[in-house]
């Protein structure tokens, strides 16, 4: 069986059975000790997340701040950092320098301290991050504990990153900058920490997002379109090349906004409510569609618009 006819969640969950272990899905693994020590991982490789020619201080700067994204989740505090690399052995050390410092940069914005890792050689580019990080036991947020009739936030604008991607595929050759554009949310993090009831990165896009609380918590989240922002760029890019503003929104994903629910708004923009029927609704009527995912069939109805 290919992983193609899997899916990215479906080969996670697949994995769990072959260890024969039950795992509660959060943003990062959870250490009991007088707080919470959170454990996270992420990894980027040529071709797939960034182009040999793009700015390697920029990658260094994206590479940080996606394992970063997964500590703001869960309303943590980040604090180290170690990082897995490896690079094909004719592979200039000025891209390797300036990876580091864009890395080094973001990290100490943040307070992190690099611990180093490993470095092997390969035949394209890539790193594998780990972060870790702590919060207080009465503050984690999960991603399960959503109530009907709470409010669904998030703490910022989508659509950027996939404009951006559509402008390079395009031609625009500094489009993938918009890409890699990012940023951890580990001061609204801490801002929702022991007051959101559920929290989650946006990484794999609105729709994904939706799919996996809706499963996790088994109710509703019924998000208005109209209520979503949205940044410019991406009304520019759908009109410009016909793209529908649904799927730079809803299904690239490559945001880190935080996705939460709450009692009442404490930050960001309410764009919808929980409830017993969800889904993203626009005019009235339900929309459709698929979110990001790896290995997935639909991550090529995505990329081929």
């Amino acid at each position: 069986m290919k992983l193609s006819s899997l899916g990215e969640r479906r080969i996670i969950d697949e994995i769990w059975k072959t260890l024969g272990r039950n795992v509660e899905y959060d943003d990062c693994a959870v250490i009991e000790d007088n707080d919470y020590t959170l454990i996270t991982t992420d990894f980027i490789g040529e071709g797939t997340h960034f182009m040999d020619d793009w700015d390697y201080s920029l990658i260094g700067r994206f590479f940080a701040s996606i394992n970063l994204s997964d500590i703001a989740a869960m309303g943590g505090i980040p604090q180290f950092f170690l990082s897995s690399m490896f690079f094909p052995k004719d592979f200039e050390f000025e891209k390797l320098s300036d990876l580091v410092k864009g890395m080094e940069e973001q990290l100490q914005k943040y307070g992190v301290t690099y611990l180093g890792g490993d470095l092997k050689e390969s035949k394209i580019a890539g790193m594998s991050g780990i972060a870790l990080g702590k919060v207080e036991k009465g503050k984690i947020l999960r991603r399960r504990g959503a109530k009907i009739d709470e409010g669904v936030y998030i703490t910022g604008a989508l659509g950027k990153q996939a404009a951006g991607y559509y402008l390079w595929k395009n031609g625009h050759e500094d489009g993938w900058k918009y890409l890699l554009d990012v940023e951890p949310r580990i001061l609204e993090g801490r801002k929702l920490a022991g007051r959101a009831s559920t929290c989650m990165d946006l990484s794999d896009g609105l729709w994904h997002t939706l799919e996996q609380m809706e499963k996790i918590n088994n109710i509703g989240f019924k998000i208005d379109f109209d209520e979503i922002p949205i940044h410019p760029l991406a009304y520019e890019v759908s009109e410009d090349f016909g793209i529908p503003l649904e799927i730079l929104v809803l299904s690239f994903g490559g945001e880190y906004e935080l996705f939460f629910t709450a009692q009442s708004r404490i930050l960001g923009r309410e764009i919808g409510r929980v409830a017993e029927e969800g889904g993203v609704w626009k005019d009235g009527k339900r929309i459709g569609g698929e979110g990001y995912a790896h290995f997935s069939k639909a991550l090529d109805k995505i990329r081929g618009q």
